[in-house]
């Protein structure tokens, strides 16, 4: 199943990187992330990612030259695309080394954009984040700032990524259903492919609050 997958390949990464002694870690500055290489590039027998000391936020592999807004990480996902990239498949990235997570949360850092301030919550969900430029697998993380959201007041920073972009995604396939479909539950059942995915769950859920009656379909 796909969370038992994303969990052993997180494991993976965690268990190749040796812990610093107490010492260093006390002297450690900067940040840590977590950076996947190309699975082609990893020794057989090394994970493809591994968690990284660096002095700053730029020094990760794959920032984004126009990003205007550093946002410090409270939150983000597992997607079935971060378990790829971890993995250090090439099919859904542009490019590797690369710090995955194409969701995260938190609190603004430094902006040199009018649109957020330093201390505003936000979030942010795909976007190229994680697969184009570094994304949430990180402590702090680099981004343009219209691609940042403030959170939905009676949301916290850690059910926005419960919600992430399968959530999101989900929530719009019905709203437009309804809203552009013109789908009412009175018109019969709907179905639901891919059901057994995040994404798929998620819209199980939202038609079933809204009244449908719906059919599930999966596969492997």
């Amino acid at each position: 199943p796909e969370p038992c997958f994303m969990r052993r390949s997180l494991l993976a990464a965690r268990l190749s990187t040796p812990a610093p002694p107490p010492a260093a870690a006390a002297a450690r500055r900067g940040l840590r992330a977590l950076v996947a290489r190309s699975r082609k590039d990893v020794p057989e027998g090394e994970a493809a990612s591994s968690l990284v000391d660096v002095a700053a936020v730029s020094a990760l592999p794959r920032q984004d030259p126009k990003a205007d807004v550093e946002v410090e990480i409270s939150h983000s996902t597992l997607n079935y695309k971060d378990a790829m990239i971890v993995l250090g498949q090439k099919g859904v990235v542009r490019d590797f080394p690369i710090t995955p997570g194409i969701d995260y949360a938190g609190v603004v850092a430094r902006s040199s954009s009018p649109l957020w301030r330093e201390g505003d919550a936000v979030v942010l969900t795909g976007n190229k984040a994680g697969q184009y430029f570094d994304g949430g697998y990180a402590e702090r993380a680099t981004c343009r700032a219209e691609w940042l959201v403030a959170p939905p007041p009676a949301l916290s920073l850690a059910q926005t990524m419960v919600v992430g972009t399968a959530g999101v995604t989900a929530a719009m396939c019905v709203d437009y259903l309804q809203r552009f479909g013109e789908v009412q539950p009175s018109h019969g059942p709907v179905l639901v492919t891919g059901a057994a995915g995040g994404l798929g769950q998620v819209a199980v859920a939202l038609l079933h609050a809204r009244g449908f009656e719906v059919v599930a379909s999966g596969g492997s």
